[in-house]
């Protein structure tokens, strides 16, 4: 069997229920694309001598993993270059099989000139990926005899071509759709490029009940997507639950009263929360706030964005790690309390200013250490100044606050700003509750297609882009009304919908 998705973390949350699939089966169409081809060297991810060359043209590079898992890449980047923008363009129309003689010239001159430094590098660029199989490729890789094509509505017509073309050669062949939920059309995709050719009623399967949406929010969410012009009409059930659909005061510009009240009743109740907008810049109030009040966040869809994910737990040299090195020694660090390693002492010692604190030459012989080894008086006695070796031991009479204040107080200024919201947070909550996943999940809709979580509040409210394409009649206005379909039915028990910021807004009814 083989199984693919829009993103590997739902291919894997889909094979991971109890249904015994090889890792190596399952993953994005371009993943898969990627190793069939023998792992080629990814333009994307090799962009700095195209910068130089075209520096009116400059792309951000990318982290090639991270794409090939659907991690990164949005239509809702704020801070995409202009050949950022180009190449989304390319790969729209690209996608879409639009004939090169039908671009608008300005995109033919660019795909020029991005197709030569290609060819002068050895590279392929995403896109080229499914093309490229498309061509070479009559199989799909390892010949399975069953292909699973999950979220196949986010796919463009290129890449619902190459997966019906290896789905006519392997035994069965399932294409899993909603097109209700065909938002990704900056990719090229469309509700079209999976309602047509229409499939036969008898291959036809209706998974009418949902497990997730609820029946007052399910019915606000119905009244919302019947208001496109084209969709497969199809029975769909909420799940035994009343739930909530409600209007919440504020908006995105001022979120602080209602997220301290609202949302922290719900986390206090041990639910989750999701906050959703349609553009990134209208999370920027409410991630303010939760960083302001400690409360831990985190969006586990988009983990390559910074941004949304402050608190990094797992990666090594994040903030986060560095506190909990440093606590974990202090009695009062809770469930696995230990003595500090010579890996702890290189992770929160590294921040820390120099003078008068570290003993000349120490910081790299810490760095150099074996990691395993544990840490002695005689160790700390190499290492600190004698009146910073007094204070720190002090410390340990205390509060473990007592312990992050002194170091927190004596890191590098480059880094202070990166240490305030984990300290804040293990400061009002505990060290455990940098361990713990953080309750709140913020993104755009886009980012969180596929996620839920028990409290979702919707920002109505548009981008220029988004309400010029809303004020349109039909498919312009048809994929702002998908968005935010996809948006209320991410919530499992309660909805709330903001108030609008502008007259630049959706109309959501409860």
């Amino acid at each position: 069997m083989l199984v693919t998705s829009f993103s590997r973390t739902a291919a894997a949350e889909l094979a991971g229920r109890d249904v015994p699939i090889s890792p190596d089966r399952i993953g994005t169409l371009h993943s898969h694309c990627y190793h069939a081809l023998g792992a080629p060297a990814i333009a994307e991810a090799n962009v700095d001598e195209w910068n130089r060359e075209n520096p009116h043209l400059q792309t951000t590079p990318v982290k090639k993993h991270g794409r090939l898992d659907g991690d990164e890449g949005s239509e809702d980047d704020e801070e995409q270059k202009d050949g950022d923008l180009w190449l989304q363009e390319l790969n729209r129309f690209r996608g879409m099989m639009i004939p090169p003689e039908w671009w608008p010239v300005n995109l033919r001159h660019f795909a020029a000139r991005w197709q030569q430094y290609k060819d002068a590098h050895g590279l392929l660029d995403f896109c080229d990926l499914i093309a490229t199989a498309l061509r070479d490729i009559p199989f799909a890789p390892k010949r399975p005899s069953v292909i699973f094509a999950d979220e196949a509505q986010d796919l463009n017509r290129m890449q619902l071509t190459l997966i019906r073309k290896w789905g006519e050669r392997v035994r069965y062949f399932i294409l899993a759709a909603d097109d209700d939920q065909a938002i990704m059309t900056f990719t090229g995709a469309s509700p079209d490029a999976v309602l047509d050719p229409e499939i036969p009623e008898d291959h036809k399967i209706i998974l009418k009940q949902s497990y997730r949406v609820p029946r007052a929010v399910h019915a606000a969410a119905i009244r919302l997507i019947r208001q496109v012009t084209r969709r497969q009409e199809k029975p769909y059930l909420p799940r035994p639950a009343d739930g909530v659909c409600t209007y919440a005061g504020g908006t995105w510009r001022s979120p602080e009263y209602w997220i301290l009240k609202t949302a922290n009743e719900h986390l206090e109740r041990g639910q989750t929360v999701m906050f959703l907008a349609s553009c990134s810049y209208m999370l920027r109030p409410v991630i303010q706030v939760l960083r302001k009040n400690g409360i831990p966040f985190h969006n586990p869809y988009r983990k390559a964005n910074g941004f949304w994910n402050p608190l990094r737990i797992g990666r090594r040299g994040s903030a986060a790690s560095r506190i909990l090195a440093l606590l974990v020694a202090h009695p009062g660090f809770g469930e696995g309390h230990r003595p500090w390693t010579r890996g702890d002492l290189a992770l929160w010692a590294e921040w820390l200013c120099s003078k008068g604190i570290l003993k000349r030459g120490t910081k790299g012989e810490i760095q150099g250490a074996e990691a395993a080894e544990s840490v002695t008086i005689r160790t700390l006695v190499q290492v600190f100044e004698e009146g910073a070796l007094e204070e720190l031991l002090g410390c340990f009479e205390g509060d473990y606050r007592r312990l992050l204040d002194w170091w927190r107080r004596r890191v590098n200024a480059s880094v202070a700003k990166r240490v305030e919201f984990p300290a804040g947070i293990a400061m009002a909550r505990g060290p455990q509750a940098l361990l713990e996943t953080p309750r709140v999940t913020v993104g755009t809709i886009h980012s969180v297609k596929g996620g839920e979580a028990d409290v979702v509040f919707l920002f109505p409210d548009l981008s220029q882009a988004g309400d010029a394409a809303y004020q349109r009649f039909g498919p312009p206005r048809d994929a702002v009304i998908r968005t935010f379909y996809v948006g209320m039915t991410r919530a499992r028990e309660v909805l709330y919908i903001a108030e609008k910021a502008s007259a630049m807004a959706a109309s959501l009814t409860v």
